[in-house]
């Protein structure tokens, strides 16, 4: 196994947990990936994801919390989030307040987008839940046949379709640009871009639930460390591979460590980025290498760490709050931006009852590398984070002049400790083209090398994540 991001270990866990020896390999000192942590002068922040879903009825980190008894707590938040757009706030909540803030906020017209959005989302959402594994190849043929009730043959109208499509011609700019913000968020591209059966559903989120759990999203990775040790499984950090082998007959032959030191095993999962996996791996070939080339813009981010003490925030505040400055600007880059406050209830992650806030927004790379060569990453830095700051006092006037302390992360940072080239995160935009039976599959051109992440089928997020290490352990297993 390949990285201790929650795809991994949860791949990982369930392996063992059948009897599979097995051994992770993760460059960093602590689990979790872009789902991790780090600690500051009293202070825990969240370092990647904060919003943390799955834990509901038909959610798969339910699943895993009774398939490894991993018992992880989690407190349901309403709302999910506030989002502020240039003229208007929106409290965008998961139970029946839902219908009327919306119908308040962006009028009746557009109750027939969020009709079709909803009806959807509920067939997907019960399609999810029998774990199918996407695309379609002859051994996951059978699982996927499993998976299908007549019912969600009405999902086949959504195939080559995007969210844009079911959004009214007479539709305000409120509405266009409240869709295409949350969709940034969750499926990494807009409503023109979106696949229809993956936007609907990603922008179903709050109705499914969101959660604080006991320590910030790291709780999970953490857990499913612990899980993965107790099945007899082993995870070796502060290593990382700079090569995956193949026997002459094509198949896996082991893994090359960062120094020299070989590892032989019969069975790789690489919870890495795709494109990461083929950097370590050849003979992945031409076509496989064409598919990755062609795939569309990925971002990076960039993070504000930023510790509050106690009294700045009200008690009453939502957890979540998405802004969006401009409606004539282009989204990310500042424009839209993320927060996350800890709980008040969470005092061991922000001391004297303090708060830690993550405030973040999706980047291009390639602006940071060309600051970088031209010795300006440090001045493009300080002008991003006027940006987010601003963000904060929008929602809190007078926090940021109040702030113990401000850190921030580029992705710079997020290659260095994550190692995803280029510090690329988020997964690969949901497209019809490369989401759904367009994804990447757990399996590879290179027999015994198997994927998962959150650049494989179903995409983004824990939630996605952990669908995917479900779907490679169970490829894994089937050979087995």
């Amino acid at each position: 196994m390949i990285g201790a991001g929650v795809a991994g270990l949860t791949a990982a866990a369930e392996l063992a947990r059948h009897g599979v020896r097995t051994i992770v390999v993760e460059r960093h000192n602590v689990p979790g990936g872009c789902a991790s942590f780090y600690q500051r002068d009293g202070y825990r922040f969240d370092v990647g994801a904060t919003l943390v879903g799955g834990f509901g009825s038909r959610g798969v980190h339910r699943l895993l919390n009774e398939r490894f008894a991993i018992n992880v707590s989690s407190v349901a938040i309403e709302p999910s989030m506030v989002v502020h757009l240039p003229d208007e706030t929106i409290v965008r909540y998961g139970d029946d307040r839902w219908p009327q803030e919306r119908l308040r906020a962006f009028g009746s017209s557009a109750e027939s987008f969020w009709r079709a959005q909803e009806q959807i989302a509920d067939l997907t959402w019960d399609f999810s839940t029998r774990f199918p594994a996407l695309p379609v190849d002859g051994p996951s043929l059978v699982a996927f046949v499993r998976a299908v009730r007549p019912r969600q043959i009405g999902l086949i109208g959504t195939l080559g379709k995007t969210v844009a499509s079911i959004i009214p011609a007479a539709a305000t700019r409120r509405l266009r640009a409240f869709v295409d913000a949350q969709l940034l968020i969750t499926a990494q591209t807009d409503a023109a871009g979106a696949d229809l059966a993956y936007g609907a559903t990603a922008l179903d989120l709050a109705r499914e639930g969101t959660v604080h759990l006991a320590a910030g999203i790291s709780t999970l990775a953490v857990a499913l460390a612990r899980a993965t040790r107790r099945a007899g499984g082993t995870i070796l950090y502060n290593q990382s591979v700079s090569a995956i082998t193949t026997t002459p007959r094509g198949r896996v032959g082991g893994i090359v460590l960062a120094d020299g030191r070989r590892i032989a095993c019969e069975r790789i999962v690489s919870a890495l980025p795709v494109a990461d996996t083929a950097a370590l791996c050849a003979p992945l070939g031409r076509a496989f290498r064409a598919r990755l080339a062609a795939q569309p813009q990925r971002w990076g981010a960039f993070v504000l760490y930023c510790a509050l003490p106690p009294g700045v925030v009200p008690e009453d505040l939502a957890s979540h709050h998405q802004l969006q400055a401009s409606y004539e600007a282009p989204l990310g880059e500042g424009n839209t931006t993320f927060l996350s406050f800890s709980g008040a209830a969470e005092t061991h992650r922000a001391r004297d009852g303090g708060r830690a806030v993550t405030i973040s927004t999706h980047t291009d790379v390639a602006c940071w590398e060309r600051a970088y060569r031209a010795g300006r990453e440090f001045e493009l830095r300080a002008a991003y984070a006027q940006k987010l700051l601003a963000s904060l006092e929008r929602v809190i006037p007078g926090a940021a002049r109040r702030a113990r302390f401000v850190e921030s992360a580029t992705p710079h940072t997020f290659e260095r400790y994550t190692g995803r080239r280029r510090g690329l995160v988020g997964g690969l935009p949901q497209t019809p083209a490369n989401s759904v039976f367009g994804a990447f599959s757990q399996r590879t051109p290179v027999a015994g090398l198997y994927l998962c992440g959150d650049t494989t089928f179903p995409g983004q997020s824990t939630v996605g994540a952990s669908l995917s290490a479900l779907n490679a352990a169970r490829s894994v297993l089937g050979s087995l």
